[in-house]
């Protein structure tokens, strides 16, 4: 990949994503790797129904959780049975930006609208558990290889949230963003910048969240 696509950009952004595919009758594991420039997570539906807020971690666990492949002819390549698979697709190797998008617009057959859940933020975010894999291979191109290296790659300071205020007919951004040198948070409005005690961490209208590598 990075003979075909390789700039500052990728170096700054770019993660790598791993689907695996398990046989529950076998228990054979297929393993594939994607790149991903941001992770584009839901809100679970019980928090919009019930609660009203869930923690930015609960997302995550929804997005790395597995699930079952029922009804859908897919047939195991080693013992060939059918529709017994197991699916999760989690972090291999981690980004030293880290963008996170709360998909706030959501639509289903019956009606479209905007979610207004609030979301709590952490600070400082750790993306072990989301990244089981991850230290168990040996690849050449890894460079997580140990515990302690893996846990400073996978832990993220947060220093930029983008608001999203309005309807799905019209809307207006906001971002908050530190200033990594003096570790001061400033408001973006437009032509308006004025200077914040602390971000917004639990907040209906974050709507993209910008971490960095500590």
């Amino acid at each position: 990949f990075k003979a075909r696509d390789n700039s500052i950009i990728t170096d700054l952004f770019e993660g790598q994503l791993c689907s695996k595919l398990e046989c529950m009758s076998c228990k054979h594991k297929s393993l594939t790797f994607d790149n991903f420039m941001d992770l584009s997570i839901s809100i679970p539906r019980k928090a919009v129904r019930y609660t009203g807020y869930i923690d930015i971690n609960e997302c995550l666990s929804s997005y790395t959780a597995s699930e079952k492949m029922e009804n859908c002819g897919y047939k195991c390549s080693k013992c060939k049975a059918v529709d017994h698979m197991e699916k999760d697709m989690t972090i291999f190797r981690f980004p030293k930006i880290l963008v996170i998008h709360l998909k706030r617009f959501y639509q289903s057959t019956m009606r479209r609208e905007k979610l207004s859940t609030t979301v709590n933020i952490p600070q400082t975010l750790d993306m072990r558990p989301y990244a089981p894999y991850s230290s168990k291979f040996s690849f050449a191109f890894l460079f997580i290889i140990d515990h302690s290296s893996k846990q400073k790659a996978a832990s993220y300071n947060l220093y930029g949230i983008s608001h999203h205020s309005g309807t799905l007919n019209g809307g207006h951004y906001i971002g908050e963003a530190q200033n990594l040198d003096t570790k001061a948070w400033y408001n973006c409005n437009d032509s308006h910048c004025s200077k914040l005690s602390s971000p917004d961490t639990s907040s209906a209208s974050a709507y993209v969240l910008f971490y960095i590598q500590n």
